[in-house]
């Protein structure tokens, strides 16, 4: 596309210097016509003569040279009119080219403009998400959960925050590779995601630790709830199993303002639960105030 541009613009610079100099030409001619013109007047004026001082034969010089002149003017004319219609032809070139290179130019520029809006929401989508499983990474969830408890905090509601680690994953790692536990992970992810209700945000916080938050938790048993049915969605008869090992997981969960009155606080108490509920054994789901 550059090379296009570039390319136009170099025949559109040739095609101006040849207008410019047939202009140039055309200009010399017209003077030179006006020139002979004014001779040719003064000449008629002398070969119509009457006097009588004037001998025949140098009327007859007058005349002819009058002649010659007016034959010169004629040729000049008929080259001036050429120049002039050679003139419009590269004039209608010019503004051809002109209309080539300024399409040029508007592709060239909205070309750049998309690439540079693919390559910014290429950087936000990886500034803000996981790319494994497409989820929001902890960077966005920090942001949003600091969002969701201002509101809270403005409107007098409760956050729920979910940790959830999910155990069983080094046995995969070990047994098949990374791809399986890439491929596990990607699966969990769906069905956390699919099983999250409308207003909760999932979020893959890093290796094998996922966690949730749910803006107007009203209390603890609606989130024990949840945590149900995120462990069931790991372990549901209606879908493939995830792995030949089994895959468990342990959930901690704190609220706001009850734990912290700020979103580090709240990921820290939703955090030291889930090392609760893991101490606990495999699928099990512990709040801030047992971990405590």
């Amino acid at each position: 596309m550059f090379a296009a541009f570039v390319a136009a613009a170099i025949a559109l610079a040739f095609v101006a210097l040849l207008v410019i100099a047939n202009v140039r030409v055309f200009i010399a001619d017209d003077r030179r016509v006006d020139d002979w013109l004014r001779d040719e007047r003064v000449l008629s004026k002398l070969s119509s003569t009457t006097d009588d001082a004037m001998r025949a034969d140098e009327r007859s010089a007058v005349t002819k040279r009058v002649q010659e002149w007016l034959a010169r003017a004629h040729v000049l004319r008929t080259s001036a009119r050429s120049r002039l219609d050679a003139v419009n032809a590269w004039s209608a070139l010019f503004a051809a080219l002109t209309v080539v290179l300024a399409g040029v130019a508007a592709a060239s520029i909205l070309s750049l403009l998309r690439d540079r809006r693919r390559l910014t929401q290429r950087l936000a989508a990886e500034l803000n998400h996981d790319p494994l499983t497409g989820l929001p990474n902890r960077r966005f969830f920090t942001e949003w959960l600091s969002f969701a408890i201002a509101n809270a905090r403005r409107e007098q509601t409760h956050v729920g925050v979910l940790f959830i680690d999910i155990a069983g994953c080094a046995a995969v790692a070990e047994l098949h590779g990374g791809p399986a536990i890439e491929a596990l992970l990607v699966e969990v992810a769906r069905r956390f995601r699919a099983t999250a209700r409308e207003g909760d945000v999932f979020a893959r916080l890093g290796a094998s630790e996922f966690a949730l938050a749910t803006p107007n938790a009203h209390h603890s048993r609606e989130l024990a709830i949840l945590a149900q049915r995120l462990r069931d969605a790991l372990n549901d008869p209606a879908q493939p199993p995830l792995a030949d090992t089994p895959i468990g997981t342990s959930i901690g969960v704190a609220f706001f303002p009850e734990d912290a009155d700020d979103s580090a606080g709240v990921m820290a108490a939703a955090n030291a639960a889930m090392f609760a509920a893991r101490r606990a054994g495999r699928n099990h789901v512990a709040f801030n105030a047992i971990a405590a």
